[in-house]
């Protein structure tokens, strides 16, 4: 009679476990988040994800030295990637010259920072200022190869806006919705703006009541003919059609400095006293306390609304493009530690903020 009991308690488990039952392993990428930068990539044990802006989509220019310090996240094989239910966006892989797997997302490559101990810490954050966390967002910037910094959509897909738009309303419907998606929401609660981007966005009711995503007040939508990231083959369409640039300079407000200029990521701006319009007498060992503020080659200047300065760049000696501000050479100073520090204000009398 015991062994009868014992059989059928076996048979009542072995029926009633099923492999879903079981706990599954966790996905290989989730999302992690902090007060400062909100949602964001991580990898194994909830560890920070990172991208590096020199990066072409679908590819990796870090090796040696750089994998140490940023080691990519890999997998085994394509079918092994496994990742956390509603993220938007595409996941895959690329091969790396050992012949590796590094997981991808929306075509740009992910790595861990050597610094982070623990589930959470950021610490990669704003590395040279080409190291950043990665977060899904409705609306991001990323760099197109023939067009430089755009703004694309959360499936790493270029975005245009549409000259015969009114501020706040789409001109485009019917027939030119089809070739010239708008770029929709559910609600304006839903939309989750990039890391890093200035500019005001908002979204208008389309005729058919839903919700398109608009940047500065002009809509924003997609192009049909586009079919990966990095496709930007809209631009300039009718002579209407364009790629939409973020703001490269935008303003902030200090409490005792009032407005000034910062940078897309909220770091200040400054000039240096002995700089002549449209030459930087910042070389050297300067350099590197005053880094010069400077941009891709393809990438085009834009400033936020209120900022009536001229936005140009000058061409230094080691071959990049430093933006000016009326002819006046702009610099970060390497020790403002975050997003509205201003401690290089009269640094020796010739160190400046630069109102806009």
């Amino acid at each position: 009679m015991f062994r009868l009991k014992t059989l059928v308690l076996i048979l009542l488990a072995l029926l009633t476990f099923s492999p879903a039952s079981a706990q599954a392993p966790a996905p290989l990428v989730s999302l992690g988040s902090s007060p400062e930068l909100g949602k964001f990539l991580v990898g194994k044990d909830g560890m920070t994800l990172y991208l590096f802006t020199p990066d072409p989509l679908n590819q990796t220019v870090c090796y040696e030295g750089c994998a140490k310090a940023w080691p990519p996240l890999l997998v085994e094989s394509a079918d092994k990637l496994t990742v956390a239910e509603g993220i938007p966006g595409k996941f895959g892989t690329l091969t790396r010259k050992d012949g590796t797997l590094q997981v991808t997302y929306n075509g740009i490559a992910l790595y861990y920072w050597f610094k982070d101990k623990q589930a959470g810490e950021t610490t990669g954050q704003r590395v040279g200022r080409v190291w950043w966390v990665v977060a899904p967002a409705t609306v991001y910037a990323q760099p197109i190869p023939t067009l430089g910094n755009v703004l694309v959509g959360p499936t790493g897909m270029t975005l245009y806006m549409f000259t015969k738009d009114a501020p706040d309303t789409s001109n485009c419907t019917d027939k030119c919705a089809e070739a010239w998606p708008p770029l929709l929401v559910k609600s304006a609660d839903a939309f989750v703006p990039g890391l890093n981007l200035r500019g005001k966005f908002g979204t208008t009711k389309r005729k058919d009541d839903t919700l398109q995503v608009t940047y500065n007040g002009m809509p924003l939508y997609y192009w049909k003919e586009d079919k990966v990231p990095g496709d930007a083959s809209g631009e300039n369409v009718g002579k209407v059609w364009f790629t939409v640039v973020p703001e490269t300079v935008a303003t902030s407000k200090d409490k005792t400095l009032g407005d000034l200029l910062v940078t897309n990521d909220g770091m200040t701006l400054y000039t240096f006293a002995k700089d002549t319009p449209g030459v930087s007498a910042c070389t050297g060992d300067c350099a590197k306390t005053w880094p010069p503020f400077t941009v891709g080659a393809l990438d085009r200047l834009a400033v936020s609304a209120g900022i009536t300065g001229k936005l140009e760049t000058l061409k230094r000696e080691d071959g990049s493009l430093q933006v000016t501000y009326n002819g006046k050479p702009l610099y970060l100073f390497a020790k403002d530690a975050a997003p509205g520090s201003t401690s290089g204000q009269n640094v020796g009398d010739v160190w400046a903020v630069v109102a806009p």
